[in-house]
């Protein structure tokens, strides 16, 4: 949908709720390589994944680079929610910002990961987020999610790549159906 200009949102808050675990079994549980740095926010804010090895062994993290962050990648797909819908987002300082509809994001989850099997791995990413603010269908839309997954015979850093962006994709398209229309 083309905005009309006449419609103004702007995202107050994006905050990253996920919980990590030091050696989690399950592989879909966020986790670090260094139990010490989960209680790094600098490392915890960038991390998307855990490299594992062919028996499930867990291996090294992925994370974001510097000045990067999960919340900034909820961010945008909440912005492209939001534009899709015909809303304007703008930024504090634009001269519309007291006047546009605030949203809010809590990030539950956020993580891929990647499941070996005999003739082929999988990988995996899930994403949960609660939505709050002026701009939904209800009062307390229930939370979202955003899925993606893709089989193949490695986990290769393009597989990570379309895999977290197509989840990014079907978590946004999702945010926008709890959207109400301007």
């Amino acid at each position: 949908m083309v905005t009309n200009g006449t419609a103004v949102a702007k995202i107050v808050d994006v905050r990253d709720r996920r919980m990590f675990e030091a050696a989690p079994k399950d592989p879909s549980t966020p986790s670090l390589q260094s139990a010490a740095d989960i209680s790094n926010p600098m490392i915890t804010a960038r991390a998307l994944a855990r490299k594992r090895g062919g028996y499930g062994n867990a291996l090294g993290d992925i994370v974001l680079p510097e000045g990067r962050t999960v919340a900034g990648l909820v961010k945008g797909a909440m912005q492209k929610a939001l534009q899709d819908k015909g809303y304007r987002v703008v930024e504090e300082g634009s001269p519309d910002y007291a006047r546009a509809v605030p949203v809010s994001v809590d990030i539950q989850s956020f993580w891929a990961w990647f499941t070996p099997g005999f003739a082929a791995i999988t990988v995996e990413c899930k994403s949960a987020v609660t939505l709050t603010g002026g701009a939904f269908t209800t009062a307390s839309p229930p939370p979202v999610e955003g899925y993606a997954m893709a089989s193949g015979i490695g986990a290769f850093e393009s597989t990570w790549a379309d895999v977290i962006k197509r989840a990014l994709d079907d978590l946004s398209g999702k945010m926008e159906a709890q959207i109400k229309s301007p």
